[in-house]
């Protein structure tokens, strides 16, 4: 019966604790993109064109090379169910809102573009690596600081979700291009989290988790999956009705990321050692994306506003994660009912003198996330606003050096404790993002 009792707990941990993303990063890839917001489909003339929207490679000349660093750092908050003693010594659970450690990540992108020699030069081959996804959490609480102050629980989460793309575009007319990328794509995840030993607020106290009974340390579990597909895809159009006006649009196929790895933790009755094999997956969602850039006063300011839909209410019905535990496998398969999200990206540009430019950018985005199914790992509910600034220098008529700087919350409060979430308290993220980027052409 403990054995039972502990697979279960694990599979719910490994459905909630699940390290997952429900917003998109915008301005990943290039640093003058960050700079306005995450804005490009329409006007990208670099190699970051790959993933944002290949059809825009028909505007590099012979050849064209970008690197870019780009820098989030996020501190999440969210509520966790910690176990107190009143004054006559009775135990009750509250939800208490931990806000987790500064977290920060690199994102690169490296990536080049050729214009072929032959058909009249209306062929330009891309190639590009880059992470989509790259997210990270920590958090330091005490589940019991009454009956046990000195228990200290470390959770951190991690994924990372990396691509490399090899495009094409095809001057189709003269002011009409069509392309394609296919998208080779990696997930890595690995959680570290207390194992439950019940289901909040009621859970078995003294503290809500299994602790060992020799140690009286904390029962973890680590842990750490892998795939890789080979399946993905993107579409894009170029079209520019006159030399003023360019419009884009790209489509983005799903991407399902088969994950295996192993679960490691230790039963909690005798402390001896658990390597549990794993299988879980993620989804990238289907999305498009569409948007219009206008250069206006002989090209000295470029506007650009865009419009991006993801669908992941059919991308994420459910979660299924298996694991295997003494030659048998349990399923667990929980109901999520993402919700579609809805980023509307608007952008501006001023080039002062010749070689610089100035940027900033706004941008809003509906996430995925109901109120039902808020976790600790997950991105809260409600609706970002990011705001970006940015600067760019033009060298020796090849090189293009880009820098941006951007701010983003997300945070909403939630009244109504669910089966499926973490409780009542805040759910919010604030970060910042920085980019600093490179792009020669020839």
């Amino acid at each position: 019966m403990r054995t039972c009792k502990f697979t279960v707990a694990l599979l719910a941990l490994l459905w909630g604790a699940r390290a997952q993303a429900s917003t998109e990063i915008n301005g990943l890839f290039d640093a003058r993109s960050a700079g306005m917001a995450g804005t490009g489909v329409a006007f990208l003339d670099s190699a970051a064109a790959v993933p944002t929207n290949p059809a825009l490679l028909e505007q590099i000349h012979t050849f064209t090379t970008t690197l870019d660093l780009f820098y989030i750092v996020s501190q999440p908050e969210a509520p966790y169910s910690v176990y107190h003693r009143n004054a006559s010594g009775q135990v009750y659970a509250s939800y208490d809102t931990i806000q987790s450690s500064l977290t920060g990540a690199v994102l690169p992108f490296l990536g080049a573009a050729y214009r072929l020699p032959f058909l009249d030069k209306r062929l330009v081959l891309g190639l590009a690596a880059y992470p989509i996804i790259g997210q990270g959490t920590s958090a330091v609480y005490h589940p019991a600081p009454d009956a046990l102050p000195n228990l200290e629980i470390v959770n951190k989460a991690s994924l990372g979700f990396i691509e490399i793309g090899e495009a094409l575009s095809a001057r189709i007319l003269d002011n009409l291009s069509v392309g394609a990328t296919w998208r080779i794509t990696y997930m890595t995840q690995s959680v570290t989290t207390a194992l439950p030993n019940g289901n909040p607020p009621a859970g078995n106290p003294p503290a809500g988790i299994f602790i060992n009974p020799t140690t009286h340390d904390p029962v973890y579990a680590n842990i750490d999956v892998h795939g890789l597909n080979f399946g993905g895809y993107e579409l894009g159009v170029l079209y520019k009705p006159f030399s003023q006006l360019r419009l884009g649009f790209n489509y983005r196929s799903k991407v399902v990321v088969n994950g295996t790895g192993k679960t490691n933790t230790q039963n909690p009755v005798s402390g001896a050692p658990l390597s549990l094999d794993t299988k879980t997956s993620f989804t990238y969602p289907h999305a498009f994306r569409g948007g219009l850039a206008v250069t206006l006063f002989d090209d000295r300011l470029l506007l650009a506003a865009e419009f991006k839909y993801l669908m992941y209410a059919e991308a994420f019905k459910t979660l299924a994660t298996t694991t295997v535990q003494a030659g048998v496998a349990r399923t667990d398969d929980r109901p999520l009912y993402w919700k579609d999200s809805v980023n509307v990206l608007l952008g501006a540009e001023y080039r002062i003198g010749t070689i610089y430019r100035v940027r900033a950018g706004y941008t809003l985005v509906t996430s995925a996330t109901p109120d039902a199914y808020a976790v600790q790992f997950m991105a809260p509910p409600g609706v970002s606003h990011l705001g970006t600034v940015g600067f760019g220098v033009q060298l020796f008529d090849h090189l293009n050096l880009d820098a941006s700087a951007g701010y983003v919350v997300l945070a909403k409060h939630i009244d109504t404790p669910t089966v499926n979430n973490s409780g009542v308290g805040e759910y919010a993220s604030h970060g910042g993002e920085f980019s600093l980027g490179a792009t020669y052409h020839m």
